[in-house]
């Protein structure tokens, strides 16, 4: 039976955990999930559940746990979302111990983890990336905005490090009116509210950490999905584009064309996802893909792209083992929704 770790990840990720059970080879799965939240969806539909560590147990000493565990308990794949950089730099140790890792080389994962740096690595590339600034002040972001606002109407900000939409914010020059106070909460924050942040971060002594501004992108967002071999070539992408609350898997051959170019060229190896949206920049004849984020792990939205008839994460569970990545026919144009689904727990604490 072969043994799966997840460690600390994504509420979603049960459903990947019932896309491996049901894997189309028929190969008994046992599933093994660790997490901070003992009320973690994860924990309760796997086969073992542990807790993890204490958040402040981070780098090499995660990794040390980590290694020690994966022993412990026979794992014969881990499925990495914490600690993945430190993780991929202790690979040979893991092989050492009969366990793979579904992740690409540390250094591709820190390069990922700066929204910044991979923009500077997509420019190099020749992708579009959009203009952008890292600020830290309040100083900075003023001057940011307003060179940023005479090419686009709506700027936004992000930490260049930070995971889904954590910190994101809308930039406003105005503050909020009736219709804002009494609607659905937004993210969005006036100019003058996000200075003053700053400034009272900066007199208390407090870091600040690096701040993207750049203009809000109000094209169609496609989120590609990718298996890669190890080298990072792309054996399967499949996008998911957003209409409201419906989603559709397409093949967008542009936004496939940016993920498939970063995967190659930083070797991207087995899940990763690409976010893109499309934009007429300045210079541009019409809109492009521009680069949002590449994620080197799961998506949270990957256990969508079973409505399209493949198996991605046994696929990557099998090119992790050394065997090849099985028959993957797609099937595209498959409309789809969400909505939220119960998660039963044992017993009651």
């Amino acid at each position: 039976m072969l043994r799966i770790w997840f460690n600390r990840t994504y509420a979603t990720n049960s459903h990947i955990i019932a896309m491996l059970r049901a894997n189309p080879d028929g190969r008994p799965v046992h599933v093994i999930a660790t997490h901070t939240d003992p009320d973690s969806p994860v924990l309760a539909v796997s086969d073992q559940a542990y807790p993890e560590p204490p958040p402040d147990c981070q780098g090499a000493d995660y990794a040390t746990w980590a290694l020690g565990f994966a022993r412990q308990h026979g794992v014969d794949v881990v499925v990495p979302r914490v600690g993945m950089a430190e993780l991929a730099d202790a690979h040979a140790e893991f092989a050492a111990a009969g366990t793979a890792l579904v992740c690409p080389a540390g250094d591709t994962v820190r390069l990922f983890e700066d929204k910044a740096a991979a923009y500077r690595a997509a420019a190099q590339l020749g992708l579009p990336v959009p203009p952008h600034h890292l600020v830290t002040d309040a100083a900075g972001l003023r001057a940011a905005y307003q060179q940023l606002r005479e090419i686009a109407q709506v700027i936004c900000m992000k930490p260049a490090r930070a995971t889904g939409a954590d910190g994101f914010r809308i930039v406003s020059s105005v503050g909020p009116g009736l219709a804002e106070l009494l609607g659905p909460a937004k993210a969005q924050i006036p100019l003058d509210w996000a200075c003053a942040a700053l400034d009272g971060a900066q007199a208390a002594g407090r870091h600040v950490p690096p701040l993207v501004v750049m203009p809000y992108l109000p094209g169609p967002e496609v989120s590609v999905d990718a298996l890669c071999d190890r080298d990072g070539r792309t054996l399967l992408a499949l996008g998911r584009r957003n209409y409201h609350r419906r989603g559709v898997i397409v093949d967008d051959l542009p936004a496939r064309g940016v993920a498939e170019v970063l995967n190659l060229a930083h070797r991207v190896a087995y899940l990763s996802n690409t976010q893109v949206r499309y934009w007429q920049g300045p210079g541009d004849d019409e809109p492009r893909p521009y680069l949002l984020e590449l994620n080197t792990r799961i998506s949270g939205g990957l256990f969508q792209t079973a409505l399209a008839g493949v198996n991605l994460p046994w696929a990557a569970v099998r090119l992790a083992l050394g065997e090849d990545a099985g028959t993957l026919h797609p099937r595209y144009d498959v409309a789809y929704t969400t909505v939220d689904s119960l998660v039963a727990f044992g017993a009651a604490p």
